[in-house]
């Protein structure tokens, strides 16, 4: 029995949501690329599109491809030349890579075969159509494109031909920009809201359903200048060791193709169920502590307050699976960022006879309104790389100290960008920036977010070192703690301390001692995975007027 598959990728999708600074075209750029890969037929029945094309006999979904599965070959290229031809048409700026294939479907495997060892015995249908689809992408025969005849007016935000007139602003915009702008004033966010808000455990003091975080909103919340609440946060989440979870998926016996098509969809949905949990705990978390922050980000006014109450402060963007990206107010991003991590941390995965914890590390690149949103999440990125090349780099470390060959963690790193002059290559800016010439480092971050009942320490532990510092900092910033165990230092001498901290850990004993700077702590401490020391402080400081904590996961 024969079945053709058709298996699709969008490329740079990153780069096609966050090319513009607007939160609507986002949110509308992220509804083109969800409804491309999970409900293309929703798109080819649009009016503006007009395609009816025969449905899949059924899709397979995981693994950041589109695959779609039909009885016949005629069917197949009937949709193949559908979803080509309407994306053409429709949706400038999508860069949409595809590839067909018949198989035997009771003779040949979806899924390839692999030794205990992992090496490859057999290849599968969809790992060879994968192979082909990143040979075309890596080809790009068509990626050189005549954009413009030079005579058109350019648009401003993007700098591609102004050549459609944007109904809300009465301006001539490049086609792209208005296109996802109509998707995102559409979006009811219908998808977001099942998944997210729907039968939440809290409700909002106003009454009102909970809603996402919006343009308008975020607009009127926002300050101005250089204070913390003119800053967003862009939170980049990814999953760890996916691959060693699908590895133990596929060596697994599958008496089948239909049986492994099942059994995928279970695997995915699994993964899919953890993460949204995830993302509706750390919802419930931070709306319940609502009447803690809210003032913080709104002002002192108690009926704004309350109008407000129904608006959870972020914006999900990204939502496939282990790959989580949402945009906050720059105050909340970190400690978001950490409730969705340790709440992940209660859920695990079971795979045949093995069962594996969920770890993710996270990125959060905190940022100016102004700021180019697709660098701003290509910072949270490279932040989210540089935790997980954290837990890499210290793999000896924890085998000897567990006596556990393989160690999954948890990290979370963040980035405060205050002008406009950013280099990505973190781990170069951040020796020749971070290093003093004594040796001294001053960042402690990327830092362990351990998962409850874990035995074992580390001096970079997020909960032990990081908030209990930043506790210090702010109790000894006020006039006094109360009780006389914290001296009371005025913002301005820890700010000092931020600038001394770069001379050395000699200079900065010695201003201490100038300045009786005294909390009873030293201001460098050790580090077991190294030999230099690291300034205890100098993290809390630099974000203490950019965090606003939440409370602990219980």
């Amino acid at each position: 029995m024969e079945k053709t598959l058709v298996m699709y990728e969008i490329s740079q999708k990153q780069h096609y949501i966050f090319r513009s600074n607007r939160l609507r075209e986002n949110i509308g750029a992220s509804m083109i690329i969800r409804l491309l890969t999970e409900q293309p037929y929703e798109l080819l029945k649009r009016s503006e599109w007009g395609f009816d094309v025969p449905a899949e006999e059924f899709s397979i979904s995981g693994g950041g491809n589109g695959v779609y599965v039909f009885d016949t070959d005629e069917k197949a290229t009937a949709f193949a030349k559908a979803l080509s031809l309407g994306v053409l048409k429709n949706l400038p700026g999508i860069e949409l890579f595809l590839v067909k294939q018949t198989m035997d479907w009771n003779k040949e495997k979806l899924f390839s075969l692999k030794d205990e060892q992992g090496r490859m015995v057999e290849q599968g249908v969809l790992d060879q159509m994968r192979s082909r689809l990143a040979e075309k992408k890596n080809q790009r025969r068509y990626a050189v494109r005549q954009v413009s005849w030079g005579i058109h007016r350019q648009c401003p935000d993007s700098g591609l031909p102004a050549n459609l007139m944007d109904p809300t602003t009465e301006t001539f915009r490049a086609r792209e920009l208005v296109v996802k702008a109509e998707y995102g004033r559409d979006a009811r966010d219908e998808e977001y809201v099942r998944r997210f808000l729907s039968g939440l455990a809290v409700t909002a003091a106003n009454g009102k359903p909970f809603q996402f975080l919006d343009q308008d909103h975020l607009e009127r919340s926002l300050g101005e200048g250089k204070s913390a609440k003119n800053y967003v946060a862009v939170v980049h989440i990814d999953g760890n060791a996916m691959g060693v979870k699908v590895g133990a998926f596929l060596r697994q016996n599958f008496r089948s193709n239909d049986e492994y098509v099942k059994e995928y969809d279970k695997f995915t949905r699994k993964i899919d169920q953890a993460y949204t949990n995830a993302f509706r705990s750390m919802i419930e978390h931070v709306m319940r502590d609502y009447d803690n922050w809210s003032k913080r980000i709104y002002g002192e006014s108690e009926d704004l307050c309350l109008l407000y109450a129904h608006i959870v402060p972020l914006r999900p963007i990204v939502a496939s699976g282990d790959d989580i990206c949402f945009l906050s107010f720059g105050q909340l991003g970190i400690e978001l960022a950490r409730v969705f991590i340790q709440y992940l941390q209660k859920s695990s995965l079971p795979v045949g006879q093995e069962t594996f914890p969920f770890e993710a590390c996270a990125g959060v690149a905190i940022v100016r309104r102004k700021f180019p949103f697709w660098l701003a999440y290509e910072l949270s990125e490279r932040l989210c790389s540089q935790a997980k090349k954290r837990l890499k780099s210290e793999s000896d470390y924890w085998k000897n100290k567990t006596g556990q060959e393989h160690v999954d963690m948890s990290l979370i790193d963040w980035e405060l960008v205050k002008s406009g002059d950013l280099d990505l290559d973190l781990s170069t800016r951040r020796e020749n920036m971070c290093r003093n010439q004594d040796g001294t480092w001053l960042l402690n971050r990327p830092y362990y977010l351990f998962r409850q009942g874990w035995k074992h320490s580390h001096p970079s532990n997020y909960m032990n070192a990081f908030l209990p510092a930043l506790e210090t900092v702010h109790r000894a910033s006020e006039e006094s703690d109360g009780q006389g165990t914290l001296p009371a230092y005025p913002r301005s001498k820890w700010k000092e301390l931020l600038g001394v901290y770069r001379k050395g850990r000699v200079a900065t004993e010695q201003w201490a001692i100038q300045n009786r700077f005294d909390i009873g702590q030293k201001l460098f401490m050790e580090r077991e995975t190294h030999a230099d020391l690291v300034a205890y402080f100098y993290d809390a400081i630099e974000i203490m007027d950019f965090l606003i904590p939440l409370p602990e996961v219980k």
